[in-house]
């Protein structure tokens, strides 16, 4: 095993330990940093949540690398099957969604202070996995040659959530106005008719998350378009 493998693997060890604590922390109600419960639900209702969602299938991922990695063929191959990857950069795009949508949206928008979004389990969920995923992504996991196509891939998580998230905000409007309950990021606090620009800005988000990973993942490790 190389040196950046070994790298690659203890990350990734770190990736899937986290995830779990972090997990298993929030569905039981374990606050270790004060009792802070910003987009924070006990039980499975935890679930409801794209920052435990992306960080879960992060974790998940990271497993499958580190089964690869010490799997017969992975101990040969010095690059990531492409479904391995493909997998690696829709995981990492969902958890770096995740964390700058914390950063830049929810956290200034923090009705105490800036940091309750980065408490307790998020402080997990939302800043250390997600730096962890863009880190060993983007420089110790290569795949080879990567077209700019495959960056489409890591719009898929936000697609499937999107399917739950949006459909769950109009089933359960308050005489035609949206109910903070259900739209527990507040992307339609502007109200429905902000849903036609909102809606399309997530997804080219997303996207374009997706194509700084690939472009760093291509650049530094060693990743070439056709």
């Amino acid at each position: 095993m190389t040196k950046r493998q070994k790298v690659a693997v203890t990350l990734n060890a770190l990736i899937f330990a986290t995830t779990v604590f972090a997990t298993v922390s929030m569905i039981v109600g374990f606050y270790f940093m004060g009792d802070v419960k910003f987009l924070s639900e006990s039980n499975f209702h935890a679930f409801k949540f794209f920052t435990v969602d992306s960080n879960v299938f992060a974790g998940l991922v990271a497993l499958a690398y580190l089964i690869y990695r010490f799997s017969p063929a992975g101990k040969k191959s010095t690059k990531l099957p492409r479904v391995l990857y493909v997998l690696k950069l829709a995981a990492t795009t969902g958890v770096t969604l995740t964390m700058m949508v914390t950063v830049f949206f929810l956290a200034p928008g923090s009705t105490t202070t800036y940091f309750a979004y980065f408490m307790n389990s998020n402080f997990f969920m939302h800043l250390v996995t997600p730096l962890l995923c863009i880190i060993s992504f983007v420089f110790f996991e290569p795949t080879g040659k990567t077209p700019l196509a495959i960056s489409l891939t890591g719009i898929i998580p936000t697609i499937l959530y999107a399917a739950f998230y949006i459909p769950n905000i109009f089933v359960h409007l308050d005489n035609g106005y949206v109910s903070p309950t259900y739209d527990w990021y507040g992307f339609l606090a502007g109200g429905l008719n902000t849903s036609w620009l909102v809606i399309p800005i997530m997804f080219i988000l997303t996207w374009i998350f997706a194509v700084v990973l690939w472009a760093l993942n291509r650049k530094f490790s060693g990743n070439k378009t056709r």
